[in-house]
């Protein structure tokens, strides 16, 4: 199509359109703007999938953050020694632990001769 062909299309095409009734001409200017619209890239939003795939992304960060050693962490720690592994190991009655004090107590107290009533 060559140039004066184009511009006698457009003269007829704008003649027309001004003899259209004013319903018409409405209705054109309502699907131009639907057409303008939908033709717009959509705004960002937060969409369920998008929400989830960031929470997963804080999460994993977050437990990457917890589980990487520190620094100056438990490896300067002095090894347990043979007796502190022993008593670790130990299944000891909880009861005797926990009366501990009284024990103690109980040792460094001067009760006199077995069998006695103690000190008079």
């Amino acid at each position: 199509m060559n140039e004066s062909q184009q511009q006698r299309f457009r003269d007829a095409l704008d003649e027309r359109a001004r003899d259209l009734d004013g319903q018409t001409l409405s209705r054109l200017r309502q699907a131009r703007a639907q057409a303008v619209q939908a033709a717009r890239p959509p705004r960002f939003r937060l969409q369920p999938a998008w929400l989830g795939g960031a929470a997963m992304a804080v999460l994993a960060l977050v437990a990457v953050l917890l589980w990487r050693p520190m620094p100056g962490g438990h490896d300067d720690l002095p090894p347990l020694s043979a007796e502190a592994m022993e008593i670790a190991t130990l299944d000891l009655d909880l009861e005797a632990i926990e009366e501990l004090e009284f024990y103690e107590w109980l040792s460094e107290q001067d009760l006199g001769p077995a069998g006695g009533d103690g000190p008079a």
